[in-house]
């Protein structure tokens, strides 16, 4: 009888989360929005930018530093983002880019979850073992991608921009059975899809959701600019960055969430070394608040080498506080960085990194998993003593 009841509330909620998603419902509440909204009544912003045109001299960038708070439907969610993404488009921003767990929100979806969460410490508190909070993430994948890509979509469309989501876990259908991956979307000024990218450095606590990494490092053409997405724990890894600038990448974007006191050197740990490094402009877009037990701070930027920032700092522009709602505009200038590189080059010693790094990176892979498996072994040892 138990199982029966568990079933049938399981059936409710599917039909309530697949109302709550309907792209359509969400569309039209983000062409609303766009009608009521004065900044736009006289503004046709609908020739800014397209896919594969020419290369731009300048773009307006925006890194939107975005307060983390439940919204219960895709209407709200919607909301949130248009509210965010129109503050910047009026702002006059061709390129506008959210945090990592952006989606984090939607799961107020889900019934009676505020409730849980409000007296957890963390997710995995408020749903039990670690395993379980991937459950939750794949139950409520199929409706969160739905709301996430229609609210994204649709408000990208609305306002003429390019919008790249930051990242929320959801199901990435890359074979047979879909996976659970951190992963995010770039929408163009249409409300196309203009790219899909993924975590690939995990967090410790996502690896111990089950979340699967990504497996690839891929650029996008977006408004005849070529831009990377790594997502937070990315831009620790020099390699990121690398693989981007090699691939012709002159924008990198870090959706980033760190769940700890804010610290400025911590902060900058990650981007604004790769950015210098790699000769790339960055804008590091950053989750702030508290959710689930878990506070959040981080002070958006938009960054560049040295050479091109105005005090020789790095800095183009960044957030005045680390623990409130911010969007932060710069514009970057594509022709000054392709000078600054002529006449910087960066001098890569490729003969030198074959001849090392394959055999170092296969050394340091085979320590990992033999350190996994004495930990594993010790565990046992403990239990079984």
């Amino acid at each position: 009888m138990g199982s029966m009841i568990d079933a049938v509330k399981t059936k409710i909620t599917g039909v309530l989360l697949a109302r709550s998603s309907d792209p359509e419902r969400i569309s039209r509440r983000a062409a609303w929005l766009r009608q009521a909204d004065d900044r736009f009544k006289h503004v046709d912003r609908s020739a800014r930018l397209r896919m594969g045109g020419s290369k731009p001299e300048r773009l307006t960038c925006a890194a939107v530093q975005m307060k983390v708070a439940l919204t219960y439907s895709g209407r709200e969610y919607v909301d949130l983002v248009y509210r965010l993404a129109a503050k910047a488009a009026a702002a006059g921003a061709d390129i506008v880019a959210f945090p990592e767990y952006s989606g984090l929100p939607l799961l107020g979806m889900i019934p009676g979850i505020d409730k849980t969460l409000a007296h957890a410490g963390s997710l995995a508190e408020a749903v039990g073992p670690a395993g379980d909070v991937l459950e939750v993430f794949r139950f409520l994948g199929p409706y969160a991608d739905r709301a996430y890509r229609g609210a994204f979509s649709s408000v990208s469309r609305e306002l003429g921009i390019y919008i790249v989501s930051g990242s929320m876990v959801l199901p990435d259908e890359t074979g047979n059975d879909p996976i659970m991956r951190s992963l995010g979307y770039i929408f163009g000024p249409g409300g196309e899809l203009a790219g899909k990218y993924h975590k690939t450095h995990l967090m410790p606590v996502e690896s111990a959701w089950g979340v699967d990494p990504g497996d690839s490092m891929s650029t996008f053409n977006i408004g005849g600019v070529i831009v990377a997405v790594p997502i937070c724990m990315d831009a620790t890894y020099f390699e990121t960055f690398r693989m981007a600038r090699l691939s012709g990448a002159d924008l990198v974007i870090v959706p980033s969430a760190n769940n700890e006191p804010y610290n400025l050197w911590y902060a900058l740990r990650g981007i604004w070394p790769r950015v210098q490094e790699s000769q790339v402009y960055g804008i590091g877009a950053s989750m702030v608040g508290s959710f689930a037990g878990q506070t959040f701070t981080g002070r958006s930027a938009i960054l560049a080498p040295l050479e091109l920032s105005p005090g020789g700092d790095g800095m183009l522009a960044q957030a005045g506080a680390y623990d409130s709602e911010e969007i932060v505009l710069a514009q970057i200038d594509i022709p000054l960085l392709h000078r600054f590189r002529a006449d910087n080059p960066l001098r890569f010693n490729l003969p030198l990194y074959r001849k090392y790094l394959p055999a170092m990176y296969r050394a340091a892979q085979a320590a990992r998993h033999q350190s996994a498996a004495q930990s594993w072994k010790e565990r046992n040892d403990t239990w079984e003593g």
